[in-house]
């Protein structure tokens, strides 16, 4: 190994180390800001949802397929929308949307169509006046926070602070809802997929 190669793998080091601490302090100040109220409410609406639906793009569609997984696993009917084996969206159903932007055009147009079909929507987004926010009957801010609390201010690139932040957010619901709901780990992990 050369000196440069050392002096490269050093400040690769350095640089992992800084962006860990940056990671794990803006997550938790973007999750320390969500109203508890708001948590209280999203969990109601899982509750009396006959299915609950999640629809997402890219990055955040990813985060709210995890949700709807370990919504299965909690013993929910979850679905992600855009499947085919998806049954058709009712008045007694439940739609989480999840955009950064909250106008990621197949985002909005499916969750228009969810308003039409009757279903309640939730949308998790960073922009609480965007078009999926105004179609939703509950809107979950999740907004940027820079490790120093400031607001719409992130060190990582656009969008990421949410992505992570989503995806963690929907983790602390359902280790929530097993804990209110008494779900045994073992009922958890029978329902877990044998076809991997």
């Amino acid at each position: 190994m050369t000196s440069q190669t050392r002096g490269q793998a050093a400040d690769l080091r350095t640089a992992f180390d800084s962006a860990r601490r940056t990671v794990l302090r803006e997550l938790d100040a973007l999750l320390a800001s969500v109203d508890e109220a708001l948590v209280e409410r999203f969990a109601e609406e899982i509750h009396r949802a006959a299915r609950v639906y999640v629809l997402g793009a890219g990055r955040s569609g990813l985060s709210v397929e995890g949700f709807a997984m370990r919504l299965m696993h909690l013993g929910y009917q979850a679905h992600c929308a855009d499947e085919v084996t998806a049954p058709a969206v009712g008045s007694d159903d439940l739609v989480v949307t999840c955009s950064g932007s909250g106008s990621t055009p197949t985002v909005v147009q499916l969750t228009e169509s969810a308003r039409q079909a009757g279903a309640r929507i939730i949308a998790v987004t960073s922009h609480p006046e965007s078009e999926a926010a105004r179609l939703a009957d509950l809107v979950v801010p999740l907004r940027e926070y820079s490790a120093d609390h400031e607001e719409d201010r992130s060190a990582q690139f656009v969008g990421t602070l949410f992505e992570q932040g989503a995806y963690l957010f929907f983790d602390c619901v359902v280790l929530s809802l097993q804990h209110t709901d008494q779900v045994d780990e073992g009922a958890m992990f029978d329902r877990h997929t044998n076809l991997e």
